[in-house]
């Protein structure tokens, strides 16, 4: 009965979305989410693996539950790198707020960062994730229009750093085809793909996102001054979700990823049937 199933899941996301916005005791607020999100994490484990077999696909569930973390560390270094960048470039803003770590909890919040993707992934399958932006006070730097520019290029650069390196892994035939290596070469394969897209979609030069800082320092000052303005970089994040949402729900998101994955994935030189059974799996 698949409709009971999403009936569950959508009250226990409904569930969660009423507990974070009415919920006034801290303490009661946050057991009440701990309890609600583990009950929506395991419901969906059982749902979607072969569990009264009694046999079970446990690399599906091991996928299953690392993949939020995975996901969330690969956005925190993304993050993290941008403040980094800035701080080498003169502004401290994001070491004095304590924003330069990869303690997960510096970098949620619980509604946008791990609630709206699970809503978001509910509704239109598609996870559009927000983490708490990196604290930057443009005026710290020397070359403002430089400096923005290198601050934005920094986290897509990490990303593009971090497939390398997991494709180098993957693909020096250390990992074994069998066994535990499959679960492990799948993983190196979805941490390639996560830090791809991941890259790839910073670099639309639409603001907020890190292609929009790359502009400031190619466009004239009057069209910079427009781009870093609060109501056209609310505006923006509203167009990106919507383009998003659109994508996924009128093309499917895995039609629009598939073509650029496989072409990088062959820049790479990595094994494009290896890519083909993870797709079709």
């Amino acid at each position: 009965m698949p409709w009971l199933y999403r009936s569950l899941e959508g009250c226990l996301i409904a569930a969660l979305w009423l507990v974070s916005t009415c919920g006034r005791k801290i303490r009661r607020r946050k057991a009440l989410q701990a309890i609600l999100l583990v009950s929506l994490l395991l419901e969906v484990i059982l749902v979607h693996t072969d569990y009264q077999s009694g046999l079970g696909d446990l690399s599906t569930v091991f996928l299953l539950l690392l993949l939020p973390p995975l996901v969330l560390m690969t956005v925190i270094v993304h993050e993290v790198s941008h403040g980094w960048v800035a701080l080498q470039l003169g502004d401290p803003t994001a070491k004095e707020k304590g924003r330069l770590s990869f303690n997960p909890l510096k970098h949620i919040s619980f509604k946008w960062t791990v609630l709206f993707p699970i809503t978001t992934f509910y509704l239109f399958k598609v996870a559009l994730i927000m983490p708490k932006p990196v604290p930057i006070r443009p005026r710290n730097f020397e070359n403002l229009r430089k400096d923005i520019m290198l601050v934005g290029l920094a986290g897509p650069a990490v990303n593009i750093l971090l497939m390398l390196f997991f494709a180098a892994v993957l693909g020096s035939g250390v990992i074994p085809h069998g066994g535990m290596g499959s679960f492990v070469r799948e993983l190196l394969m979805v941490l390639i793909i996560m830090n791809m897209v991941l890259a790839m979609f910073n670099l639309l030069p639409i603001p907020p996102l890190d292609g929009s800082r790359v502009l400031v320092g190619l466009l004239p000052a009057r069209e910079t001054a427009f781009l870093m303005g609060r109501r056209v970089q609310i505006l923006g994040l509203v167009f990106v979700f919507t383009l998003v949402i659109g994508a996924a729900v009128s093309v499917g998101i895995p039609r629009m990823l598939i073509p650029p994955i496989k072409f990088v994935w062959q820049i790479l030189g990595l094994d494009q049937g290896e890519l083909e059974r993870m797709f079709a799996g």
